[in-house]
């Protein structure tokens, strides 16, 4: 293997919606098998090409940013599941638009709902060595009229929970945050500090994957290495090493190697520029139809591999209104916003929060996201201001049988 000299591109796409959460794991784990095949119409083939379209043309404009030596992660199933949840509810040219970003041109949304339910069925519960949890929430606040069809297709299509919010309460904040957490086992928090007077709605998305090697790494292996964060400064860090047959293949300035995790039903992907590459030029690459291409090549066969590989664990969070805009979004965010399939209230979208969190060691692979789409009035809901400040009318009714007792004026109150 070339001396590691840039980061890793770690490209993590996980799966599905509603709370789903694979069977109880036994304290000793099933031998691992071979991946159990999930059969897709092409249709839903389709969508999920187009998924991945839109995972790839929002990824590479974040690792190419000017402060490239962050640590970055997203997770693109976790905000397309969020956005999907927003298309139910858009219409006119919001809804096209949405659409546009999420590439899913053409498809209808019948199609799109479709597909995240045979994924949510069908991929959870896959490999008994992968734990799955996903939970998608609809959170309305107390001002909003929503339509029922509304929630109704997001309880059917995503599982979602649906929820009441106050935001004049105190603890609302803490409501939301706490739901996060449980559902991505503590490893999201605090996701929100505040939110908006104009809160109108919340749709989250939480996802929790904890995978482990099909082929692990020995403990007893591994060792402090210098790890090369620019072509002239290395770092020591945790390295673990394993002799094992991976899938290998070249990009023409990149390895990828995939290590399976469980069954092989997951994997983890590994991008590494070649010495003379940057990581920037490397993500510069990245797109659907070449990642298409080097993923047949990965399912060509095994190769024996000397792999070095360091541990790491680290957490990322995001406001993903400008890619979004980028994309083509910009019109959800603006007064604009057409809505109305949720409620006849204005709405728009303020903002998108992404979050999430990576930890890989010798055993396998724990990382969480969360994806928060707020939604708020375009204009406060109006409170009809009544000034009898004049002369008046009055009447004083038995309501239930409707018996007038009283009625008069008032012309001067003195």
């Amino acid at each position: 293997m070339k001396r590691v000299r840039t980061g890793i591109a770690l490209l993590l796409i996980a799966a599905v919606s509603g709370m789903i959460i694979s069977c109880d794991r036994q304290k000793d784990d099933p031998l691992p098998g071979d991946p159990v095949p999930i059969v897709l119409t092409l249709k839903q083939k389709d969508i999920v090409d187009s998924a991945n379209k839109f995972a790839f043309d929002l990824f590479v404009p974040i690792v190419a940013e000017k402060k490239g030596s962050e640590n970055k992660m997203i997770s693109p199933y976790s905000i397309s599941s969020a956005l999907s949840m927003v298309l139910n509810g858009a219409a006119g040219e919001t809804f096209d638009a949405v659409r546009q970003t999420l590439r899913y041109d053409g498809k209808t949304l019948q199609e799109i709902n479709e597909t995240y339910q045979k994924l949510m069925k069908e991929m959870i519960p896959v490999d008994p060595r992968v734990t799955m949890e996903i939970a998608n929430s609809v959170w309305v606040e107390k001002r909003l009229v929503v339509k029922q069809p509304y929630i109704d297709a997001l309880k059917t299509w995503y599982l979602a929970e649906a929820r009441d919010i106050d935001v004049t309460d105190p603890g609302a904040v803490d409501m939301v945050n706490n739901w996060i957490e449980e559902k991505t086992h503590d490893k999201i928090q605090d996701m929100l500090d505040d939110l908006s007077p104009d809160l109108a709605m919340l749709l989250i998305n939480a996802i929790y994957f904890n995978g482990k090697w099909r082929s692990r790494f020995d403990a007893e292996d591994t060792r402090n290495k210098p790890f090369y964060i620019t072509p002239g400064e290395s770092v020591q860090v945790p390295v673990m090493y394993q002799e094992e047959n991976f899938a290998v293949t070249h990009t023409g300035d990149a390895t990828l190697i995939e290590l399976p995790y469980g069954q092989g039903n997951y994997s983890m992907v590994v991008m590494l520029p070649d010495e003379d590459v940057s990581l920037a030029s490397a993500a510069a690459t990245l797109n659907s139809n070449d990642w298409a291409l080097w993923m047949e090549r990965l399912s060509n066969g095994t190769t024996e591999v000397h792999l070095s590989l360091p541990k790491f664990e680290y957490e990322y969070k995001r406001e993903l209104k400008d890619d979004l805009t980028a994309l083509g979004m910009g019109i959800a965010f603006g007064m604009g916003a057409d809505f109305s399939n949720i409620s006849d209230q204005g709405l728009l979208i303020s903002r998108v929060l992404h979050q999430t969190f990576i930890r890989t060691d010798e055993e396998g692979t724990e990382a969480a996201a969360a994806t928060v789409v707020e939604f708020e009035f375009t204009s406060m809901p109006q409170t009809t201001v009544v000034n009898i400040n004049r002369p008046f009318l009055y009447f004083i009714r038995e309501t239930t049988t409707g018996t007038i007792v009283f009625m008069g004026q008032v012309v001067d109150p003195r």
